[in-house]
């Protein structure tokens, strides 16, 4: 049975979990600073149908990802894509909105593949990021893992129960390979005509946000 700390906290699938009620917050204030409203084209990077069912955006998002479980809500547009290539003319979207993705895409000259295309492609954006020195790494959930060496960090992988990326070695290396988590200077640079938004749990910067109203 998974813990009382690891539901309350960690669980993304539990409705009721402070990583949920924080997604669910953080959705909210995204309404609020970019004020989609009903002719704004949405382009969501990354992004699956679940954050956007029930905000009554659903037919103006297009879901850009490298790949999707199923193409199945005729509510959404699907394009399968590369988000630090995207076959978008220039500022086809008036809003680009895109969560804890641009980690996830290579070392940091991907990163900056993809902050360019964002900005080339989208008017506005919300690009958020789990914040480099946050306590607890979000992805595999062990206390100060980012700064492990990789010998241990597939050891964690491999064996640590609430790991979200909980596989062989050879996956979680090529997870490794393309993980990078980004602190407030790179953010900074990476999106130079933003407001960076620091996002916090208890006293502790939990992620960042980079916003272009």
């Amino acid at each position: 049975m998974k813990s009382v700390l690891f539901n309350d906290y960690a669980d993304s699938t539990n409705a009721g979990s402070k990583s949920a009620n924080l997604r669910h917050k953080r959705f909210r204030l995204f309404l609020k600073l970019l004020k989609p409203n009903n002719l704004s084209r949405i382009l969501d990077v990354g992004g699956t149908e679940s954050i956007w069912l029930g905000s009554g955006f659903e037919r103006q998002v297009t879901l850009l990802n490298i790949s999707f479980k199923s193409k199945n809500n005729s509510l959404f547009t699907y394009v399968t894509g590369d988000a630090c290539n995207m076959n978008f003319a220039d500022l086809e979207f008036d809003i680009i909105f895109s969560n804890s993705v641009i980690e996830h895409v290579g070392g940091f000259e991907k990163q900056l593949m993809f902050a360019n295309e964002v900005r080339r492609v989208g008017r506005k954006y919300w690009i958020q990021t789990p914040y480099k020195h946050f306590p607890i790494e979000p992805h595999f959930l062990f206390p100060l893992f980012q700064y492990f060496p990789d010998s241990w960090k597939i050891n964690i992988g491999k064996y640590w129960k609430y790991s979200h990326l909980k596989r062989n070695k050879e996956d979680i290396l090529d997870e490794l390979s393309r993980l990078r988590l980004i602190n407030k200077q790179e953010i900074t640079m990476l999106f130079p005509d933003s407001e960076i938004i620091t996002e916090k749990y208890f006293i502790f910067w939990k992620s960042l946000i980079a916003l272009k109203k």
